[in-house]
This record gives C-alpha cells, structure tokens and sequence, in this order.
C-alpha cells in the first residue's frame, strides 16, 4: 500500500491530498525570416549536422518535471503565491 506524505510540511496525507505539477521549459519566440535565411543553404546545414552529430552536446534545455504532494493547508498556501512572492518579501535581514 502506497503511504503519501505533503512534500512542504511533511504530515502523513489521507485520502484528500493535492499535486502540483511544475513544467519548466525554454520560451521559443518564433524568428523572422529575413533574406539572409531564404538564400541559405539548408540542406548543406543538415548534412554537416548528420555528420557531426555524435560531436553535438545534449542542451540542457530539455523540459524538466517536477511533481509534489500537498495536504489541504499547504495547497491553500500554494495556490495564494505558487512563487513564494509574498514569503520572500517578509524575509528579514540584520545590517550587519
């Protein structure tokens, strides 16, 4: 049997548990095409990206997941600032 606990206060959830799903993931604007792109050689770019591609790196800019359990008190918190805005604001520090 599966136990579920709230990934923000750690108490042991029941039956009534939330899950926030987060997806993080690079914007993509869509570019213009300029001149410069109509008279490329595109089918050039790709053979030399066939043939290379073992060189290429894996970017880093693949979508990452993350999934988190909540018990009723926590959602509420989550859902009034998903961004923890207003936590961070009252954070106070000494001027030292």
């Amino acid at each position: 049997m599966l136990h579920f606990s709230c990934d923000m206060c750690g108490r042991p959830l029941g039956k009534e548990r939330y899950v926030a799903r987060i997806e993080v993931y690079p914007a993509h604007d869509p570019d213009e095409i300029e001149e410069s792109d109509l008279d490329a050689d595109h089918l050039e770019e790709l053979a030399e990206l066939l043939d290379h591609g073992a060189d290429l790196e894996i970017d880093d800019a693949e979508p990452k997941q993350f999934r988190f359990d909540l018990c009723p008190e926590c959602h509420a918190r989550y859902v009034a600032d998903p961004l923890a805005r207003e936590r961070l604001q009252r954070m106070k520090y000494s001027d030292n």
